[in-house]
């Protein structure tokens, strides 16, 4: 009976704060579909934090408690992109190959995405923007720096004095490539409504890059 109250209580002190997570989950998006509504009307100059605060029936100020800046508010799955980044870190720093890290939290993500069909469209609403407005482009690009960086710091932390900084960077870079190349050709067959897994696709890409690292292990061509 005192394990049933102990087990009542501790549910209780939890639920508080699921709930409160789910309402921070559900701000951040409802910020961000406004974000996305009002850029794709007013573009991203024609747009202010207080135009989508107010379309989000909220405040400037919560607004700047989930974004930095207006144009970050678009990629709100960047809480998505900062966890599978940390899953790879970890992963890496717990041995895995910096490869092997980065593709077993990738194709989680791929996973997902291709399991809630509902969020297609509004990821191509948000590839048609970032297309169209410098800005955006600038901040995916940055995001994606970004994780190179830290992913590359943490495969030279994990290889510790026998480090080859730039074969980690270049993995790493190698990888991010690919999935973009993934997203590209996922967004160009989605635009010609072709039904398309884009987990298939990585490995489809996968596939390709693999036959031209292997082209690359032979020396280069001599020049005369």
């Amino acid at each position: 009976m005192e394990r049933e109250r102990d087990q009542g209580t501790a549910d209780a002190d939890e639920h508080p704060a699921g709930l409160r997570e789910r309402r921070r989950q559900e701000t951040q998006r409802e910020l961000s579909d406004a974000a996305l509504d009002l850029f794709e009307q007013h573009g991203v100059h024609g747009t202010t934090v207080d135009d989508i605060a107010r379309r989000a029936g909220t405040s400037q100020r919560t607004f700047f408690r989930y974004f930095a800046t207006k144009e970050a508010a678009v990629f709100a799955s960047a809480d998505d992109s900062a966890r599978v980044v940390g899953d790879a870190i970890e992963a890496v720093r717990a041995g895995a190959s910096v490869v092997e890290g980065i593709e077993r939290s990738w194709l989680k993500l791929l996973d997902r995405f291709d399991a809630h069909p509902d969020e297609h469209i509004r990821a191509l609403r948000i590839r048609r923007l970032v297309g169209s407005e410098p800005s955006l482009l600038a901040v995916a690009l940055r995001n994606e720096a970004e994780e190179v960086e830290q992913l590359t710091d943490a495969a030279v932390d994990a290889a510790g004095a026998d480090a080859d900084v730039l074969a980690a960077r270049a993995a790493v870079s190698t990888m991010a490539l690919v999935l973009r190349l993934t997203i590209d050709e996922w967004v160009r067959r989605a635009e010609l409504n072709e039904r398309a897994s884009v987990r298939q696709i990585y490995l489809e890409m996968r596939r390709g890059v693999a036959t031209v690292a292997r082209d690359l292990e032979a020396d280069p061509p001599h020049h005369g």
